[in-house]
């Protein structure tokens, strides 16, 4: 047998029997890190992601970069929040992308709002004079991990889609991330039972599906309207209704502007800021989902004890 022959059989050998070895991985592009990290926990080491903005960035006002295009250029899958909270910035990149197959309604592209149960839809007709108000409803349902189940089935029929031979990996995968999101939701809601019916302020209104999931109440915003620095007057109604309900945590994140919330506390006695890392990345310490939801939940909680018993 002569050399070349022997290394075809043997090349061949390895690929029957370890069929990823030699494989093109997967490439996927994401809005955000969650996103990210939930693609990676279904494509495991079939995927290959990359998130367009950190996690403390804003996603509603994002500067994009040449490399976004490249990126989007060879990628295989993308993913968005979508509820048009990514609506300032990925419409053009994807027109501008060159690449049929992760335009809207093509198998390459995927929407993880799709089956959520949608909070906050505007019951009146929106307009600018409103701010920049979500006419779709309110987008940060990530927040919720029940919500996050869904967006990772999402994400595996979207894999699936383009990659079918490993529709039962991605399968299996997701049955093992589910299982940890359920039990995650479990023990939180258990930690969380001395604080139920709390309530909290908010700078703006993106932490309502954390508190539907966990049972506390947060629809009081120091943000007049979404986008719009408040007014002097709408913030002294805000201090007036903290210290009328006895609301003294005021819950904001990484990207939003903390002096008018700072304000709003100094008015308030005994009240405190909470910044809270709602996405993976927003502090060095939070690598996965279940940190993020666990820091926040604990943060809230120390902050209620705390401000309840002074």
């Amino acid at each position: 047998m002569n050399t070349k022959l022997t290394l075809y059989l043997t090349i061949s050998f390895f690929l029957t029997i370890f069929p990823i070895f030699g494989e093109k991985k997967l490439q996927v592009v994401t809005t955000t890190t969650n996103l990210k990290y939930f693609v990676e926990q279904i494509g495991k080491e079939r995927v290959e992601v990359f998130s367009m903005i950190r996690g403390y960035d804003d996603p509603h006002f994002v500067m994009t970069r040449p490399d976004f295009l490249v990126k989007l250029n060879k990628a295989d899958l993308f993913c968005q929040i979508g509820l048009d909270l990514e609506i300032g910035w990925i419409p053009l990149l994807l027109q501008q992308s060159r690449n049929y197959s992760i335009q809207k309604g093509q198998n390459g592209f995927c929407d993880t709002s799709v089956g959520i149960k949608v909070l906050g839809e505007p019951t009146v007709n929106v307009d600018r004079s409103m701010g920049d108000m979500h006419i779709y409803g309110n987008p940060h349902y990530w927040l919720d991990p029940i919500n996050a189940i869904q967006m990772a089935t999402t994400i595996s029929q979207a894999l699936i889609r383009i990659d079918p031979v490993s529709s039962d990996f991605y399968k299996a995968n997701l049955d093992i991330f589910k299982k940890r999101l359920i039990d995650l939701t479990k023990n939180e809601m258990k930690k969380f039972t001395p604080y139920i019916h709390s309530r909290v302020a908010v700078f703006h209104d993106q932490f309502v599906y954390l508190a539907n999931r966990f049972k506390f109440t947060a629809n009081l915003t120091i943000e007049e309207r979404p986008g719009v620095p408040p007014s002097n007057a709408y913030m002294e109604k805000v201090i007036a209704t903290m210290i009328s309900q006895k609301i003294q945590v005021i819950l904001i994140s990484p990207y939003h502007n903390k002096k008018y919330a700072d304000f709003v506390s100094s008015k308030v006695p005994g009240s405190k800021v909470i910044v809270l890392p709602e996405t993976i990345g927003a502090t060095p310490d939070i690598q996965t989902y279940e940190e993020s939801i666990e820091k926040m939940m604990e943060m809230i909680s120390n902050a209620l004890s705390e401000t309840k018993s002074k």
